[in-house]
């Protein structure tokens, strides 16, 4: 009878979790709604099947004490209220990894029909947003209210470039090693991949055609297997983004005109706009004040405004629009460095890759722990403008690939 119960929630729990790529297309409630409940009913399988313990292991203490520790600094943030929700419960994203490394073990077929949900997911939002590019308006209807961005089915919100940079990564790791490269399938991976690059040009989120850029060379450096087909396709796509600027006299102007005059802007080079600095600037001095433990989870919208930490109009913002400033300002120097320790062993990880791509025949790690590898990676770069780390539909995207990634790696 037991087991029954637990077939039943199982499903549940599939059925929910091959829900989550389309569900993040419609904002921040659905996906995040699924992940609550994706976390409580595995909290309640390993109660059934008597295996809390799990929660406990080695690998997971890392995660828990983080999620500890956001908790504890709540009661230090200038604003209680505001930081005990999300800290208290952060842990649903942990959970979500766990169920979908459960998932994996019991149903050996679950990253297979994962794969073809995210592949017709991704397939339908891209055919979209080409059709919005061609006519001015996608399959239902929604036009684009600014003349040079593209946002599909995202409304409103231009995320649809963030949104399908770190999902298609995961498509390919999950196909990478299920293709067999003969040459029709060599010929439809240049041809998907250019459309897609062109794509994201077309979008004009420049974060998300920098972090494209990244993960394709990264790409082609780290997996032998395609590295010939990867520099065909970056070719190519070169040419297809000169076709795209000539095509749309808006879309080159934002990508490369005004990118090259906010880099190179008063005879210095920026990474940065200078609305985005003024965030960092004030993310910084709000650091300086609290160094150890920060200032709590979404206080900087809050002490932006504060006097003591101004910098002009343009540096109060719901965060800082950057991962690491918002973590030196609201989780102190203790949140910081457990994130950019993370970043770091990935990045030791990526070049171990890559020089093993070039000298050694065989290699002990797959090609989907790798491309997994990439995409945590431009996750975490610390150089690009980024949303909120404790958005909810941004943590659904971090977390999302992580069950896969953690499923066979022990990481370090």
């Amino acid at each position: 009878m037991k087991q029954i119960k637990i077939n039943y929630l199982n499903k549940f729990l599939i059925y929910l979790t091959l829900l989550i790529p389309i569900s993040l297309v419609t904002g921040p409630f659905i996906p995040d709604l699924f992940v609550s409940i994706i976390a409580i009913l595995y909290l309640y399988i390993l109660f059934i099947r008597n295996e809390i313990k799990i929660l406990f292991e080695k690998k997971n203490l890392l995660f828990i004490f983080f999620c500890i520790y956001l908790i504890i600094i709540s009661f230090f943030s200038v604003d209680f209220f505001s930081s005990i929700l999300p800290s208290s419960s952060y842990i649903r994203f942990g959970l979500f990894t766990l169920a979908i490394i459960y998932l994996l073990k019991e149903y050996p077929n679950f990253e297979s029909l994962f794969t073809k949900y995210l592949f017709i997911t991704i397939l339908f939002v891209s055919i979209d947003a080409y059709i919005q590019i061609i006519f001015g308006f996608n399959i239902f209807g929604m036009k684009n209210s600014v003349p040079d961005r593209i946002s599909g089915l995202f409304g409103d919100e231009y995320i649809l470039g963030s949104y399908l940079v770190r999902l298609l990564p995961l498509l390919l790791a999950l196909l990478i090693n299920k293709v067999t490269f003969n040459l029709l399938n060599k010929i439809l991976f240049i041809i998907g991949i250019v459309l897609f690059n062109v794509l994201i040009y077309f979008i004009a989120e420049r974060t998300a055609f920098a972090l494209n850029i990244i993960f394709f060379v990264l790409f082609t450096l780290i997996i032998k297997k395609t590295r010939f087909l990867m520099i065909i396709t970056l070719i190519i796509s070169s040419l297809g983004f000169f076709v795209a600027g000539n095509l749309s006299k808006s879309t080159h102007e934002r990508m490369i005109n005004q990118t090259i005059n906010e880099v190179f802007k008063d005879n210095k080079i920026n990474i940065f706009t200078e609305g985005h600095e003024n965030h960092m600037k004030t993310a910084i001095k709000i650091f300086k004040d609290n160094i150890v433990i920060g200032s709590g989870i979404k206080s900087f919208r809050i002490l932006c405004r504060d006097k003591r930490y101004y910098e002009t109009i343009t540096s109060c913002s719901t965060h800082p629009h950057n991962t690491y400033a918002q973590l030196l300002s609201e989780t102190g120097f203790i949140g910081f460095v457990l994130i950019l320790g993370i970043f770091l062993i990935i990045c030791k990880n990526i070049i171990l890759y890559f020089t093993r791509s070039f000298y050694k025949k065989n290699d002990y790690v797959s090609d989907q722990v790798k491309i997994l590898s990439i995409l945590i990676f431009i996750n975490l770069f610390p150089f690009v403008p980024t949303g909120s780390f404790f958005n909810n539909w941004m943590s659904i995207i971090y977390f999302l690939p992580l069950g896969f990634f953690l499923k066979n790696n022990k990481f370090v």
